[in-house]
């Protein structure tokens, strides 16, 4: 299957090369996939970076937010899979091979893929398992409010904006609108959590900036939650994916 690859960006020069380097390493067929690059208004070296790599396709959108982009991008692109990453993100190598696996079940519409943190040690591999836990909680439930989704690693078949249209204009988390609105729209079963589907956050190096993004997200909520209906984890569940994780990593 043809799968076009969106990143915005926006003042990202610090990582911008990492995240490049990587896709350029994707190991899918390269008349079957594309790269398309969204500029959000930066004012750094962004974009002179972008211009500079021949096989990513440079776009612009002046509309602020990481929806203007995205949609941008889906709009100029042409593949039957859309994939998304972040321009502070850097996929492996079988990213798509993994994504395209997942989408060969038709009832599949958007896949949430996994993240990896710092150097993939100590307590940054143990937050690595709990958060790859928790998605197997969420996505494997039918509990539609906790259902989320975020685009520095997921994929989404065309046929679904046609349908329900493009991302949400919501300044952040418009990702997770989108997945609520899909597992309404199909079923629970139209959102798949992909283990194997991988890829690395270049701005989590440590602990401090693991809870630094967490801090963001859950201020973000308050702003979403009432749009899409959504809650986070309550502590009961909490605890349960806790319990799962050390169970399956022999944590002490």
């Amino acid at each position: 299957m043809d799968i076009s690859v969106v990143v915005p960006f926006h003042n990202e020069e610090d990582h911008l090369e990492g995240c490049i380097d990587a896709l350029r390493k994707l190991d899918y067929p390269r008349e079957r996939r594309e790269i398309v690059m969204v500029d959000n208004n930066s004012t750094d070296r962004s974009v002179e970076i972008v211009r500079a790599r021949p096989e990513v396709r440079l776009l612009s959108e002046s509309r602020p937010g990481d929806f203007a982009a995205r949609n941008r991008g889906i709009g100029s692109s042409t593949g039957e899979i859309v994939a998304f990453t972040d321009s502070d993100t850097a996929p492996r190598a079988d990213w798509l091979h993994r994504i395209a696996e997942v989408m060969e079940d038709p009832e599949v519409m958007v896949v949430v893929g996994a993240l990896r943190f710092g150097d993939g040690g100590g307590v940054m591999s143990w937050l690595a398992e709990y958060e790859a836990e928790k998605n197997r909680f969420i996505f494997s439930g039918e509990v539609p409010e906790i259902y989320y989704g975020y685009t520095c690693n997921m994929a989404v078949r065309r046929s679904v904006f046609n349908e329900l249209g493009p991302f949400p204009e919501v300044f952040r988390n418009s990702d997770a609108v989108l997945v609520r609105k899909i597992v309404d729209h199909y079923s629970f079963g139209a959102a798949a959590y992909g283990e194997d589907v991988v890829v690395h956050r270049l701005e989590v190096a440590d602990f401090v900036s693991y809870l630094r993004k967490q801090h963001t997200y859950g201020r973000d909520l308050g702003r979403y939650g009432e749009v899409a209906n959504a809650r986070p984890l309550n502590t009961a569940e909490r605890l349960e994916v806790f319990r799962r994780t050390a169970r399956r990593g022999r944590f002490g």
